[in-house]
């Protein structure tokens, strides 16, 4: 899957692509406190934080923790 469809379709990180590809060229959006650039990128297993999570950051202050099961 990727990173777009992950943040928008399965999980309400962002209400459009659009959105989240314009956070992601400006700098402001992370995933386990890495920059992602390319929003189009496969999601991958490595993302994973014990097996189970993944840390999403859109901007400074707003966090979001997915839930793989």
């Amino acid at each position: 899957i990727k990173l777009a469809d992950l943040l928008t379709e399965r999980a309400a990180v962002f209400p459009s692509k659009g959105e989240a590809r314009k956070m992601a060229q400006q700098g402001g959006l992370s995933i386990n406190k890495e920059k992602v650039n390319d929003i189009y990128a496969p999601a991958s297993l490595d993302m994973l934080l014990n097996d189970k999570y993944i840390l999403v950051q859109r901007g400074k202050k707003n966090y979001f923790l997915l839930i793989v099961k």
